[in-house]
């Protein structure tokens, strides 16, 4: 009897819960709390398939840094090169690039730099010219020059010359014939020129060259009679020098030059042959350029 009370009681109670929680699915707030539930779900399983997904946009940036020297006789060019590579999220490259250079010139660039030339010379002169007997006028003697010169371009400059030439006196006396040469002067004044083969070496090889006037003058003297004359007449010279730049602006070196003068000795002299006068310098030259 009572098991069959116990077993009645719970099957009541059981069916009244199973009405409670149908009744529970029925109502409208179950309804919306399932929803979200099975919207949730859904949304989940979205994202577990990649749909959708979170992109991250990437720029890669690259720089190159390239230098370079280049040396010639005008001097250094120190080059730098810096380049840039920028990489976006879509795989486009974008090259760009800036180029600082920096220049250092040589000894020979400066010496160009500065146009104005000024040097004076001392050395040794000697002239073949000879008399009516076939004896020379003089021995060798001393040869001055001041030269002042106005570099146009690096190769070639023009100005104004200067020259001295004054060779030993010489004496005969043939047959009881006395012959004196006392003094021998030849000055001349010229427009100057000056070629540089290698105007961008600090060893510099030159050729120079003048003409203008000149001015030749001879003392002579015999046991019958004293003379001094002088004689104005063209004339030109034409050599070749070698000078060494010691720095920017001082230069040293050695020239050669041949002289002719459109004057005759029987201007100067009773014992001349009517030859013009010529003759040979060696010269040792110092000089700035400002």
């Amino acid at each position: 009897m009572k098991k069959t009370l116990v077993f009645a009681l719970s099957a009541f109670f059981a069916a009244n819960a199973a009405f409670a929680q149908k009744g529970n699915m029925n109502s409208a707030v179950y309804q919306q709390k399932a929803g979200a539930a099975a919207t949730l779900q859904a949304n989940e399983a979205s994202l577990k398939q990649g749909e959708p997904q979170l992109k991250v946009n990437k720029t890669t940036t690259t720089t190159s840094v390239y230098d370079s020297s280049v040396r010639n006789k005008r001097g250094t060019t120190d080059s730098v090169i810096v380049e840039q590579s920028v990489t976006n999220a879509q795989g486009q490259t974008t090259t760009d690039g800036a180029v600082y250079e920096s220049y250092t010139p040589s000894k020979a660039a400066r010496t160009n730099e500065n146009r104005m030339e000024v040097s004076i010379a001392a050395g040794e002169t000697y002239s073949f010219n000879k008399d009516n007997r076939q004896d020379r006028y003089g021995s060798n003697g001393l040869a001055g020059n001041v030269n002042m010169l106005w570099h146009i371009t690096p190769n070639f400059a023009l100005g104004a010359d200067y020259m001295m030439l004054h060779p030993s006196n010489k004496s005969y006396n043939h047959d009881g014939e006395s012959r004196n040469y006392d003094d021998i002067y030849l000055h001349g004044i010229s427009l100057a020129g000056k070629y540089t083969l290698n105007a961008w070496d600090n060893w510099r090889v030159y050729v120079p060259m003048g003409w203008g006037m000149m001015n030749a003058r001879m003392k002579t003297h015999s046991a019958a009679a004293h003379s001094s004359q002088d004689k104005w007449g063209t004339g030109f010279y034409a050599g070749l020098g070698v000078q060494y730049d010691i720095s920017a602006r001082l230069f040293a070196g050695l020239e050669y030059r041949y002289t002719y003068a459109f004057i005759s000795d029987k201007d100067l002299s009773s014992y001349g042959s009517d030859k013009n006068w010529q003759y040979h310098t060696a010269f040792f030259r110092v000089g700035m350029r400002f």
